[in-house]
């Protein structure tokens, strides 16, 4: 469909990426992974055209519709949130615009009517008369109540206008989709909705994601940017941390093998070089450690551009067993009521997730139970001994731009020794040098990193974090898993991070437009029994909607087996070709026809040959699996 030729980004001294060559094709969706700053956002941003690369080039069919997830907000603020949609096709819009221009001018010219007639013909031929129905189909389908589709943007919270956004992406159906953490700001329900629409997307799809679960429900192959390089991973997320694995342990086979070789061999040059009969051989050994050591660059181990912190949140004291109970909180906003009728406790150690769709008050709820606002009706009481520390969705209200991170950092106490905040900092990946960096001059991640910081330093027994992995890469994610793991206090959570909701999460309370739904047990068995009644609610209203419930669950699990089929396809693809790669390697060794006897040979060969057909087979019939999938689904 499109490729990148010899492309390269370098910042200063700083190599993003070099020399990239790689081929993206129809019906195939791929994750860009990577650390904060490898240069995920970069890349995408040289395919959008929006920036150039040093060298290199991107090709892509002049024809080709590409779809860009624009996050500015500012721009449509005061436009009608179906309007917005429609102007995804802008050639449609500006023909919209005119016909309602000349329409409301009354009286027309001859030429005017002529131009009716070819807007007419136009809006026809690009489905015009549908338009709305299909942008208000989008709009359902990601949450936005039919009754606001006449509202203006600027009216709805910020994980809704990203809602919004992203419909107008999707209206234009295009052949190429790049999207930058689609996912920031959806709530859960909204993430599962986006998977099934892309994974149904027929064409090309390159996202970038800190969601680990979202990229391996949509994506068939993985780019990591590592090591300053690109490569590619047929697979999903899972397999390709799989893959980067097995690479290291057979790099590391291979320079030991290497390694073996090369002491053998100075062995042998150490002992009969000095003797006349052996000098030529020596000789020869020596020019073979040589080529061994150029062998051994090939398999050279480099550093990860990867870093990951260390969250360790101790407790000073203990709370009592009721750590927090709550009585028929309410909540509104003038007319538009957040939180009716919240009352549940909260038991010491318990680590509780508070779920549900966007504007139905979670974090509203929060800043109740941290004091940053009242509630309208109800009451809630904290258990003895208990101390609670905050890290909300907006934390960078909480920094001080001006103050030196240190600085701000023993704002949390001034008996705190200086060497134990230095120590937390560099547990959150800031060296010395850092230390006295301006607060105002840190990425999202770095902040949210520096928080946590203050946090651990912080006397508390319960932590309440509101959307915390938002800014965080996958590294820091999953040590933040680890340290609440390993965390011996209460917590209290909103996330829209399915993973790290089922790894950390034991109860979920989920706010209801009345109450909530109070589920003992974790995120995955949530959705199991709770999935059903949200998806008749907010499933689009399609053919496939409306089949049976049985139906409906018998054909889901017909195309997660035929998925799981190809992935598995993929995976022995992957494999035939590393053993085929692996007897290249044998093959090319120096003086190998040389010395192996013939049988020898002869059987590396007939193996060659029966990998080869092997991986054609699969070949084939990964082809027709994936054929079958792209026709049913």
């Amino acid at each position: 469909m499109f490729s990148t030729d010899k492309l390269t980004m370098i910042y200063g001294d700083r190599v993003l990426f070099q020399d990239v060559t790689l081929h993206f094709h129809a019906r195939r969706r791929y994750g860009l992974v990577g650390a904060n700053g490898a240069g995920k956002t970069t890349f995408l941003k040289i395919l959008k055209g929006k920036q150039p690369p040093t060298s290199g080039i991107v090709q892509i069919p002049k024809d080709a519709k590409v779809g860009i997830l624009d996050q500015d907000y500012f721009r449509f603020g005061n436009k009608k949130i179906l309007d917005i949609v429609l102007m995804g096709d802008n050639e449609l819009w500006k023909a919209l615009e005119k016909k309602e221009k000349l329409l409301k001018k009354g009286e027309m010219t001859s030429s005017e009517i002529e131009s009716l007639s070819e807007i007419e013909e136009l809006i026809t031929r690009k489905g015009g008369y549908r338009a709305e129905s299909r942008a208000a189909q989008l709009l359902s389908g990601l949450g936005i109540d039919p009754k606001r589709h006449e509202d203006k943007l600027n009216t709805l919270s910020g994980g809704y206008k990203l809602r919004v956004l992203l419909s107008q992406v999707l209206y234009i159906e295009p052949e190429i989709l790049l999207l930058d953490e689609p996912t920031n700001y959806l709530d859960i329900f909204s993430i599962r909705w986006l998977e099934r629409y892309l994974c149904d997307y027929p064409g090309t799809l390159i996202l970038s994601s800190h969601d680990r679960f979202f990229l391996n429900q949509v994506c068939q192959e993985i780019i990591d940017i590592d090591y300053g390089e690109m490569r590619r991973y047929v697979g999903n997320f899972d397999h390709f941390l799989d893959e980067k694995k097995k690479e290291v342990v057979f790099k590391e086979a291979q320079l030991e093998s290497l390694a073996k070789r090369k002491k053998d061999m100075q062995r042998f040059i150490d002992r009969f070089k000095a003797k006349a009969s052996k000098a030529r051989q020596a000789s020869a050994r020596e020019r073979m450690i040589e080529k061994l050591e150029e062998e051994e660059m090939g398999y050279q181990i480099f550093p990860s551009s990867r870093q990951y912190p260390h969250f360790h949140f101790p407790i000073h004291r203990p709370s009592g067993r009721q750590a927090l109970t709550m009585k028929n909180i309410d909540k509104a906003f003038g007319e538009h009521s957040v939180l009716k009728g919240i009352s549940f406790e909260v038991l010491k150690q318990e680590k509780i997730a508070i779920v549900g769709p966007n504007g139905m008050g979670k974090s509203t709820l929060l800043e109740i139970l941290t004091d940053h606002l009242e509630a309208d009706q109800g009451s809630y009481r904290w258990g003895p001994h208990t101390k609670w520390s905050y890290f909300p969705q907006d934390f960078h209200r909480t920094l001080s731009d001006e103050l030196t991170l240190y600085d701000w950092l023993t704002g949390v106490s001034k008996e705190i020794p200086e060497q134990k905040v230095r120590q937390t900092l560099g547990k959150m990946l800031f060296d010395e040098q850092d230390i006295h960096k301006k607060v105002r001059s840190l990425s999202g991640g770095e902040a949210a990193r520096l928080v946590f910081a203050r946090i651990m330093l912080s006397d508390q027994n319960i932590l309440i974090l509101d959307e915390p992995t938002n800014h965080l890469d996958m590294e820091s994610v999953d040590a933040l898993v680890k340290g609440l793991k390993e965390y011996e206090g209460t917590l209290i959570i909103v996330s829209h991070n399915r993973y790290f909701i089922s790894e950390v999460a034991n109860r979920i309370i989920e706010i209801l437009p009345i109450g909530i739904n109070d589920f003992n047990g974790g995120y995955e068995e949530f959705v199991e029994k709770h999935e059903k009644d949200y998806l008749d609610q907010v499933s689009i209203k399609s053919e496939k909607g409306k089949k049976k419930i049985s139906e409906r669950k018998e054909e889901r699990k017909e195309r997660n087996r035929l998925k799981r089929e190809i992935e598995n396809l993929e995976r022995e693809i992957e494999r035939s070709e590393k053993e085929i790669e692996e007897i290249h390697l044998i093959l090319s060794a120096p003086n190998f026809y040389d010395e192996t006897p013939p049988n020898k040979l002869q059987e590396i060969l007939n193996q060659k040959d029966r990998l080869e057909k092997h991986r054609e087979k699969i070949l084939n019939q990964w082809e027709d699996k994936q054929e079958e999938f792209d026709s049913r689904y």
